[in-house]
C-alpha cells in the first residue's frame, strides 16, 4: 500500500508518502511537489504509527492512494518505473 500527500505548511517539506510493505513502513518527505527521489525517509513498525507520525508533524492530511511499485523499482518515485 502507497499513499502520498502535499503538505500545505509553510516548510520545507512539501510531500509526504507512506509505503507498508513486508510488516515494514517507510515515510519519505520531499522538499518539492515534483516527482524526485525523496529528501530523507523514515522507518516504522506499524502503519498506524507511521500516519499519526505524519499527522503529529504535518497536520491533517488528504492522502491520493497509489499502486505499489514492483519488485526493482523506486518505493519512493510515484512513477516508480526503474
Amino acid at each position: 500500500m502507497r499513499e502520498y500527500a502535499f503538505v500545505d505548511l509553510k516548510d520545507e517539506v512539501k510531500k509526504v508518502m507512506v509505503y507498508e510493505v513486508d510488516q515494514e513502513v517507510y515515510v519519505f518527505t520531499y522538499t518539492t511537489v515534483e516527482d524526485l527521489p525523496c529528501t530523507q525517509d523514515y522507518w516504522f513498525e506499524t502503519l498506524i504509527e507511521a500516519e499519526e507520525y505524519c499527522e503529529d508533524r504535518f497536520g491533517r492530511l488528504e492522502w491520493i492512494q497509489i499502486e505499489d511499485p514492483r519488485q526493482g523499482d523506486f518505493q519512493d518515485l510515484i512513477n516508480a518505473q526503474n
